[in-house]
């Protein structure tokens, strides 16, 4: 993947000299509001820079919230969305939920990688403040933020990605800082792979038969009922499982099975034959 640097941050930023004059006027013009000292500045913009941003989106999306670095949504998906080798495209935005699908550039075409959700349920559980102010950029920024650190952390160039609000900060509805009443918020875990308890199934696999083999979802969702995004999602992520992980024969007879279900699901929906 070639690696994309804002030329402006090449031809105005040749040294700590240049850093410094640069954070100086960002503070003097008073423009940022969260920045008060010189200091403050520089740690925003080194920050910035080390995921390959200006000093202008480093003054506007970085925070520095408990000693970690937060990043607004904006920036996240810019990062996505320039490295190109990532892309992602939200397949469902309300107020009570935001799914964000995300796709990698391989062998020639966009493959999805996975799907990251955020719901207004998980957002209360998180106690999350501004719930009733900005629901949707919250559940956006949110999925954002676990999407990138669970498909495609190598855009922030290694850097653990967080939003303001996962550090108990309150924002606007631009996701600009307002207060920082901090707390500490653990990693959420990337989710399990699907859990299948059933027997393998000897009758012949057909569209038919297909279309009826279930999710482990509560409650379980039948193949032919899912979008294409979600079958093609939970074909990859079967197929991946069954290249990488150390499965026992019943387990592996049955990931097959439901790989080859989803296979038939997502050619006869091609086909239009269902």
């Amino acid at each position: 993947m070639t690696e994309i640097v804002p030329s402006y941050q090449d031809s105005i930023i040749n040294s700590y000299e240049d850093m410094t004059n640069i954070a100086k006027a960002m503070v003097q013009s008073g423009f940022f509001q969260d920045t008060k000292s010189l200091s403050q500045a520089i740690v925003k913009i080194t920050a910035g820079r080390e995921i390959g941003i200006g000093a202008f989106a480093s003054m506007s999306g970085v925070n520095i919230i408990q000693g970690k670095p937060s990043f607004g949504a904006n920036i996240m998906a810019s990062k996505v969305k320039a490295s190109g080798r990532y892309s992602y495209r939200v397949t469902e935005m309300s107020e009570t939920n935001c799914s964000i699908e995300f796709l990698e550039h391989f062998d020639g075409r966009w493959t999805t990688v996975g799907i990251s959700s955020f719901s207004i349920q998980d957002a209360k559980k998180a106690g999350t403040k501004n719930l009733d102010k900005f629901p949707r950029n919250m559940l956006f920024a949110r999925a954002m933020s676990n999407g990138v650190r669970w498909y495609c952390p190598d855009v922030m160039n290694g850097a653990t990605v967080y939003t303001p609000e996962e550090l108990g900060a309150s924002v606007d509805d631009d996701g600009n800082v307002i207060d920082a009443d901090v707390v500490e918020i653990p990693i959420e875990p990337k989710p399990k792979p699907e859990v299948v308890e059933a027997d393998v199934s000897t009758d012949p696999m057909t569209i038919e038969n297909a279309c009826k083999v279930e999710t482990s979802d509560n409650p379980p969702k039948r193949y032919g009922d899912l979008s294409m995004t979600d079958l093609v999602a939970r074909f990859n992520e079967l197929n991946y499982q069954l290249k990488h992980d150390n499965l026992d024969p019943v387990e592996r007879a049955i990931k097959e099975q439901k790989m080859n279900a989803a296979k038939m699901v997502i050619d006869a929906k091609r086909n239009k034959e269902i």
